[in-house]
């Protein structure tokens, strides 16, 4: 796969990310969904970007090694992130946030590791 095939997803969920929390008066989360899953919701989806291109688009190469540095470059990201709110006018950085962010960031790379790995093996026994 291409850098861009593998990065990119990373890169967009990051701007996505960076876009929402450089608003001075962001919207609240859709479907009356709470801040924190939506922290939550972001973070997972971030995690498993981040663990696919890891392992370079593989299914087998989404190794625990793999998964636990994927969410900690999410959850290092969200931590960056909670820090850039610090100069976002009428934003703070929250600790709960940051929380939210690293149990999605863990839940979305082993998530999508194990999701892939049993369409992988369905693929592979037909």
């Amino acid at each position: 796969m291409t850098f861009v095939k593998l990065w990119g997803p990373v890169l967009l969920v990051m701007g996505l990310i960076y876009s929402q929390s450089a608003k001075s008066d962001p919207a609240a989360p859709p479907g009356g969904m709470s801040d924190k899953s939506a922290h939550f919701l972001a973070y997972a989806v971030l995690g498993a970007t981040v663990v696919r291109a890891l392992a370079g688009g593989r299914p087998s190469a989404m190794t625990a090694g793999r998964i636990a540095l994927a969410a900690f470059v999410a959850t290092l990201y969200g931590a960056s992130d909670e820090f850039h709110q610090m100069f976002v006018p009428n934003r703070t950085p929250e600790l709960l946030d940051l929380a939210a962010d690293a149990a999605g960031s863990v839940a979305g790379a082993a998530g999508l590791a194990v999701v892939a790995r049993v369409i992988d093996r369905a693929r592979r026994a037909t």
